[in-house]
């Protein structure tokens, strides 16, 4: 059967794309399932949705490549995957394209909304302005685009002094992102306060898209808030009040998010109020897959192939945080069974940096030297270059590649990876044949064949982390980097009930594998109350 299955598969393919064919894990999983071709696995699926022109494109962005080595996304997309492609939401969302931006939320109080349900109960210097607050301090937010060598700043998705030079900002001196907050202003709803690049349409912010984009938020407190992406297509959506009855929420990206909106009204945080988690899966698109577990993303066996990047150091490493899933699983997509989180000090400076690219979600985050400088050169506390290079320093700092990061670590590098083609079936091969996982699987055959553009028999069908580039952000990291068992952490919190909510919440005690990247626990002194700058040079 399985030999049938590879010949039929192999001569359909023949048809579509000159030297295009499926790949191992790919062709196992149409085996598995008892499909005879990705064509046969297209019928089992709800249909191929329905895109309205008249409605989608007032609101989308342009997909014409503005720069030489940016991508135009006129080809990419995306009809599988998700419940808003279909019924009467599906004439707004069905056919939408790789662009992102950025979504900054507060509890500063404004004109239109007092209280929210993630700042509801928070300390009162979360809810403060001006010198007492502890809560968001923001220097300035600048938004980069990919070209295959550096990255580039994108004005109108950025908010700071704007020059020839770059950008910047300083919430003491009240300029930055201090004077031009306002212009970004976007609807509040479960965050008292929100702020985005939101326009109109094809004449509004690009957004990032691939090969690569990152975004980049420096304050000099951000003790809780909210540093996350959506769809350009969302923000321009909900920016407007959602003129046709829908936002086309179908993919979101969290780095950096406080949690009291996770739980019901006064239940327990599940960190101190000061640990900002990551997450990738609040909202999974079909075209964008992610792994959930590393025990998942392996298709539930008793060897590590996924991240492929990582199969070397897991060989060598074999005992290591991550390398056996199958022994103790590990989350790398984030939330609350993950250990993916910031515990950020309230009044302390940190210039944290996304990367989206091939790979995954990059999320950095530095403690500024006594010179304003990062790991990252051109990325300062006050300002950041116009032209970036593709990559920061290397992450050394050992606390720092364990994603559960103290609020003293002076640098740190979490990883949620991506889902490729050949990762996202084998991930797909797990799961029923459904509306999200036959499409993922669908999405990374016809990107293997390339059938997934315009005419081509999976028109639609799209994984698009085939079209970003790795820019090179793996420094022969460990897998600790995407997460740690949950039984390498004990930590006491003292500051995750409502009636224990401060100010000055600092983690009590904790237990890392931190030394050799060992799965050994080790207990960590009470941090001090300054951490002692980082020289970067």
């Amino acid at each position: 059967m399985f030999r049938t299955v590879i010949a039929a598969t192999l001569m359909w393919s023949s048809c579509l794309l000159a030297g295009a064919a499926l790949q191992k894990e790919c062709l196992d999983y149409l085996a598995r399932k008892g499909f005879s071709s990705p064509a046969d696995l297209k019928a089992r699926l709800p249909p191929k949705c329905t895109r309205n022109s008249a409605k989608q494109d007032a609101y989308a962005p342009n997909p014409e490549s503005p720069a030489p080595g940016v991508t135009d996304t006129s080809s990419l997309s995306c009809h599988y995957g998700h419940p808003s492609y279909l019924g009467q939401a599906g004439e707004t969302c069905c056919g939408w394209k790789p662009h992102f931006n950025w979504v900054v939320a507060t509890c500063d109080p404004n004109s239109q909304q007092q209280d929210s349900a993630f700042c509801r109960n928070m300390p009162e210097c979360v809810h403060k302005q001006g010198e007492e607050s502890c809560g968001a301090k923001i220097n300035y937010v600048a938004a980069y685009q990919y070209n295959g060598s550096h990255f580039n700043l994108m004005d109108d998705s950025s908010v700071g002094r704007k020059s020839a030079k770059g950008i910047e900002g300083s919430f003491q001196q009240a300029t930055g992102w201090q004077e031009e907050k306002e212009k970004f202003t976007w609807r509040s709803g479960d965050w008292t306060s929100k702020f985005s690049p939101s326009g109109d349409g094809p004449n509004g912010p690009r957004g990032g898209t691939p090969p690569a984009m990152m975004w980049v938020l420096s304050a000099d407190s951000f003790y809780y808030g909210a540093f996350y992406m959506l769809s350009q297509l969302t923000i321009n959506l909900e920016g407007k009040g959602m003129p046709t009855g829908t936002n086309c929420w179908n993919w979101e990206l969290d780095p950096v998010e406080g949690t009291a909106g996770w739980v019901p009204l006064g239940a327990d945080l599940p960190g101190n109020v000061n640990q900002l988690y990551a997450t990738s899966n609040a909202a999974v698109s079909g075209c964008m897959p992610i792994p959930y577990s590393a025990l998942q993303a392996n298709g539930l066996r008793r060897e590590l192939s996924q991240p492929e990047f990582f199969k070397e150091y897991c060989r060598d490493n074999p005992t290591a945080a991550g390398c056996q899933p199958w022994v103790e699983n590990v989350m790398w997509s984030g939330g609350v069974f993950g250990s993916q989180r910031f515990e950020n000090y309230a009044n302390q400076p940190y210039v944290f940096a996304v990367v989206v690219d091939h790979r995954g979600y990059w999320i950095y985050r530095w403690i500024p030297d006594s010179d304003g400088k990062t790991g990252w050169p051109g990325m300062e506390r006050n300002k950041a270059a116009r032209t970036l290079v593709a990559r920061p320093r290397a992450v050394t700092d050992k606390q720092g590649l364990q994603t559960d990061v103290r609020g003293t670590v002076p640098e740190a590098v979490i990883l949620q990876p991506s889902m490729p083609p050949e990762a996202a079936c084998l991930r797909s091969s797990i799961e029923a044949v459904n509306i999200q996982f036959g499409a993922d699987a669908l999405g990374a055959m016809a990107s293997q064949l390339g059938a997934n553009g315009p005419g081509g028999e999976l028109e639609g069908a799209q994984n698009w982390w085939s079209s970003f580039a790795d820019t090179g952000q793996y420094q022969q990291y460990p897998l600790s980097i995407a997460g740690i068992p949950m039984s390498t952490i004990s930590e006491q919190y003292l500051c995750n009930t409502v009636d224990t909510y401060s100010c000055d919440c600092k983690a009590n005690h904790r237990n890392l594998a931190a030394q050799g990247n060992s799965t050994r626990r080790l207990t960590l002194k009470q941090p001090q109350d300054s951490p002692v700058p980082h020289q970067y040079v």
